[in-house]
């Protein structure tokens, strides 16, 4: 009976230690990640390097930690040693990975995760800065290489991080630019502009809130929407309105088209009837009283009982 307690005592001490062995005892405080978190995320988060990070969660990946899976973020006493004789085969297999993987090139920081190792060259990110617009700037790479040497930006520049340097030069990458003829200067001007904006503008219009591209051609009646190709409008910032040759004052009597009958010649201000529209909506929207509406456009009717889709009312005169 002695001789079997002992085994037994003996077999339970076993189990404690190798318990004691497997949970890390010296983590004072986890926190669950969050859809899109990776290492370096939290580790910022938390104040503390991505190394440590790594080191207080072996077998973590970086690069897609798991939402609601709590990680370890605060340590007590010494660090842990992801490298010691003593780890278990599958965790030192787990660290070997994670270290393998989240291997970052010599350079500046911070970076995203997944940026090419053979980088020679980065680019801080500032603020105004577009992924067209940094492969503009240095004009030695595509647009798809910028994508490939730094994947965190995803396929649509998502993922452009202010105060983040990028990669913008790999072995083999031109160290000059590209001719200036093969980019498109930039017009002097007032700020901010898109990229690509035409180099002889003479004029220009800030968008406003509630402009829309249709709006803006009919406030000024001197090109075309075709000519003023709006494919994307942003909210405070500055479009061309006029180059060499655009007339500085609207012409005389309708220049938009259709219109309906009776009309004065003297309307100098126009308005594309859209979906939803009513009377009131448009005399609103240009405040101006429903009754000077009418007078406008007589052939809309008092009752505005004749408002037709995709046709243009008088909403200004001279």
């Amino acid at each position: 009976m002695q001789l079997l307690l002992s085994i037994v005592t003996l077999f339970g001490a076993a189990n404690i230690g190798a318990a004691v062995a497997v949970v890390r005892r010296d983590c004072s405080f986890t926190f669950a990640a969050e859809n899109g978190d990776t290492c370096l995320s939290m580790a910022t988060s938390w104040g503390i390097t991505q190394a440590e990070f790594i080191s207080y969660n072996p077998g973590a990946v970086c690069s897609a930690l798991v939402s609601g899976k709590e990680y370890c973020v605060e340590w007590t006493g010494a660090a842990p040693v992801t490298t010691s004789s003593t780890t278990t085969k599958s965790t030192t297999s787990s660290v070997i990975s994670s270290t393998t993987t989240s291997a970052a090139p010599s350079g500046p920081s911070p970076t995203q995760d997944g940026i090419v190792s053979d980088c020679k060259k980065f680019h801080l990110a500032a603020s105004g800065d577009t992924c067209g617009g940094i492969v503009s700037k240095y004009g030695v790479f595509t647009l798809a290489q910028f994508y490939a040497w730094n994947p965190a930006l995803g396929n649509d520049c998502s993922g452009l991080w202010l105060g983040y340097y990028y990669c913008v030069a790999v072995t083999g990458t031109p160290t000059t630019t590209a001719p200036a003829t093969t980019t498109t200067a930039a017009p002097s001007g007032p700020s901010p502009t898109q990229d690509g904006i035409v180099a002889d503008c003479k004029r220009y219009h800030i968008a406003a809130s509630g402009d829309t591209c249709q709006k803006i051609v009919d406030t000024y009646q001197t090109f075309s929407l075709t000519q003023f190709d709006c494919s994307g409008l942003w909210l405070g910032y500055n479009y061309c309105i006029a180059i060499t040759g655009t007339p500085t004052t609207a012409p005389d009597g309708p220049t938009v088209s259709p219109t309906q009958s009776g009309v004065s010649a003297k309307c100098n201000k126009w308005y594309l009837v859209a979906s939803g529209d009513y009377c009131q909506k448009i005399a609103d929207q240009f405040a101006i009283s429903l009754s000077d509406f009418y007078t406008l456009n007589p052939a809309v009717g008092t009752s505005c009982g004749s408002l037709w889709l995709g046709y243009y009312v008088c909403v200004g005169s001279s």
